[in-house]
């Protein structure tokens, strides 16, 4: 017995390891059975506990979920076709910029896996899940199609249209916490022409070379709590804890989130629920209630824009990845019209104007306009 998306929304992320494992497991055990049973008893009598409003919240999540189940559907039947005259060559050139030899060998390891996983010469099936991690993120299950490297997203071949383009959101998380916060220091930031991270450089009087790091900083330090002392964020080395501290304390409405969170252990979400997190001591709580509010956000956007493709049925999503979707079509025309739904339909969500979107052109014919 699978867990029904409202009995998933209910319990994750707040579930404790016992409750994630009945949830996850798949037994046929009479105990395991009776153990789940009684796990979704306890979720449907939290749910008939919250007033109609949270009701009606929660309903609207699990119509977003069941759109999409059609486009699952349609992802996995299709699957991925890479131009595989191109693969050894994506290869070599990856290769050559292993950053020692151990990276190279896990290179090496990877592309092994992904001829291993290529059916029929060139055909790569996506496994697709809607529930994919405790946040409700979106993951590609078996094998990790998302994650492979731009260079090989670059050789996905169209199968419906001529033109594959990725529609990505600009700072997707720094956004979302605009939007919890209402923090307008970092709204402001988000609508400047260079965007957050190059506002953030020009602050901290730093080159464009330590953006990556930059943003490393803010996302893991800054907003999920990280040590900024730490090996992992390698901005300390350039600039001071005080200096980073200074810039950062202008986004005094984030801050007051992080500080109510620290203190109160609860996540107030936007579909209806509250989760109490005290007991949780995994992670930082702040980066699971970024990242599940995110997947919020994202899904109702990809519902909204698969909504779209069946009215128009001049574009196909070929696959969603963390906060963009790679979608097929004809003309940068059509691919212009769905960036915009995006973040219209971002925006609409926010209620304001500081989500941000890009497009560039991946596999396909380039020279069609």
């Amino acid at each position: 017995m699978k867990m029904n998306f409202r009995e998933s929304i209910m319990l994750l992320p707040q579930g404790n390891k016992t409750e994630k494992f009945l949830y996850e497991k798949e037994s046929n055990q009479i105990e395991v059975k009776q153990l789940k049973n009684q796990l979704s008893s306890q979720l449907n009598i939290r749910y008939t506990k919250l007033n109609e409003n949270e009701k009606e919240k929660i309903d609207e999540y699990v119509e977003i979920h069941n759109q999409l189940l059609p486009l699952k559907k349609d992802i996995e039947k299709q699957g991925i076709i890479i131009d595989i005259n191109n693969l050894s060559k994506v290869k070599t050139s990856i290769l050559a910029k292993a950053k020692d030899n151990d990276h190279k060998q896990k290179l090496i390891k990877n592309f092994e896996s992904l001829k291993k996983a290529l059916n029929n010469y060139s055909h790569l099936n996506v496994s697709l899940s809607l529930i994919g991690t405790c946040t409700l993120r979106i993951t590609t299950k078996k094998y990790n199609v998302q994650g492979l490297p731009k260079e090989v997203k670059e050789i996905f071949m169209p199968i419906k249209y001529k033109n594959i383009f990725i529609i990505d959101f600009k700072a997707f998380e720094p956004s979302v916490v605009a939007y919890i916060t209402n923090d307008q220091h970092l709204k402001n930031y988000l609508n400047k022409d260079e965007g957050l991270y190059d506002k953030l450089l020009s602050v901290l009087s730093l080159n464009k070379e330590y953006r990556k790091l930059v943003k490393r900083a803010f996302i893991g330090s800054f907003l999920f709590g990280g040590n900024f002392k730490s090996d992992k964020f390698k901005l300390n080395q350039y600039i001071s804890e005080d200096e980073w501290n200074k810039v950062m304390s202008k986004f005094s409405n984030v801050i007051k989130l992080k500080e109510q969170i620290d203190n109160k252990k609860i996540m107030k979400m936007p579909y209806g629920i509250t989760h109490d997190m005290k007991d949780f001591h995994e992670r930082s709580i702040m980066a699971l209630y970024i990242q599940t509010v995110s997947s919020y956000i994202f899904k109702n956007i990809l519902s909204e824009v698969y909504q779209h493709q069946c009215n128009q049925e001049d574009f196909r999503i070929m696959l969603p990845i963390h906060d963009a979707i790679m979608i097929e079509c004809n003309t940068k025309e059509i691919a212009e019209r769905v960036r915009q739904l995006m973040e219209t339909s971002a925006n609409r969500l926010f209620g304001d104007n500081f989500a941000h979107t890009t497009i560039e052109q991946m596999g396909g014919n380039h020279d069609d306009k």
